[in-house]
């Protein structure tokens, strides 16, 4: 069977629901793809629902909800087996290409905007990270004339991303310092060359913007839901599995845990530093949510969408989205 396009498009589709964590994408994807006239399977986009044993703390969906849906890249990889961004989208494209060959149609659901970007787009072949050339432009920025500095530096070796990339958004512009000094040519000339996993699709976006309030309740209950479901048991099991370096290690929640338990409190002491945990795991959630929402802004072709899941308005805007009728 050839690969759908429903409606006029340009070849075969994939459809994206994208945006910041706790918005209720994984729930709003499945109540969408009942509302779709034709078959839909899920395609995982999440830096840590790719592996396996990574259950409460990355939010994966549960086995009624995959029940309802056939979905991809959930525990693909034991905890201890990394993946870059450029395996991800090796991943992802065979299984998008295995759902078109099943007359069905693609729907990537995450937040993880850097798998989201290698599969649309493709990665580029540049230098490999530089701990120590990025520690030293880290430093350079937390300087009081610091950012002033770089962002003159910048403007003269990579004005494209000067001018693509948000002032606020320190980690891609160190980052295009780094590789523009590593290499000596602009990270945006080197993409260029990017080739795309997919270059025949054809991709409908629906990003979620929930009003700022309600998604900092959401994160507060879903922080909140996932200690009382057993964060704490899952991070030390994983613990006593792993106990070398696992990419899990530096997830938001797990992080958190691990600190705790390798301080090896005392018995009495431990529910007070695990509250304390889950305030912090609260407070970097947040951290995280707004720079997903920085990261997708900056991405083209997103239909942004005003709500979360549970939100009838929201609802229908992305099933008109799907329907290319938005």
């Amino acid at each position: 069977m050839g690969s759908p396009s429903p409606g006029p498009g340009p070849g075969p589709l994939v459809l994206a629901l994208v945006g910041p964590t706790a918005s209720g994408k994984s729930d709003l994807a499945l109540d969408v793809a009942d509302s779709l006239p034709f078959p839909v399977e899920i395609v995982s986009c999440d830096a840590f629902q790719i592996y396996r044993e990574l259950d409460i703390g990355s939010g994966k969906p549960t086995p009624e909800m995959r029940a309802r849906r056939p979905h991809h890249l959930l525990d693909a990889l034991d905890p201890d087996d990394p993946c870059t961004a450029g395996r991800y989208a090796e991943l992802a494209a065979a299984a998008v290409r295995d759902i078109w060959r099943r007359g069905a149609f693609p729907l990537v659901v995450g937040g993880s905007g850097l798998y989201f970007r290698a599969l649309r787009d493709g990665i580029f072949e540049g230098p490999d990270p530089d701990p120590r050339l990025r520690a030293r432009l880290e430093a350079m920025y937390r300087r009081p004339s610091g950012p002033r500095w770089m962002e003159r530096l910048l403007a003269r070796l990579d004005p494209a991303v000067h001018r693509r990339v948000h002032p606020n958004d320190r980690v891609r512009r160190v980052r295009a310092l780094e590789v523009a000094l590593a290499a000596g040519e602009p990270i945006s000339r080197l993409q260029a060359t990017r080739r795309p996993p997919l270059p025949e699709a054809g991709w409908r976006i629906a990003g979620l913007d929930p009003p700022r309030d309600l998604l900092e309740a959401r994160i507060v209950r879903r922080v909140r839901g996932m200690f009382a479901s057993g964060l704490v048991e899952e991070v030390r099991g994983l613990h006593g599995r792993y106990p070398g370096e696992w990419p899990g290690r530096l997830a938001i929640g797990y992080r958190e845990v691990l600190g705790v338990l390798a301080e090896a409190p005392a018995p009495e002491d431990l529910p007070d530093r695990l509250r304390a945990a889950e305030e912090r795991v609260v407070i970097a959630t947040r951290r995280y949510a707004k720079r997903q929402l920085t990261w997708f802004r900056a991405e083209r072709d997103v239909t942004w969408i005003r709500g979360a899941a549970g939100d009838p308005a929201a609802h229908e805007a992305v099933v008109g989205v799907f329907l290319g009728s938005a």
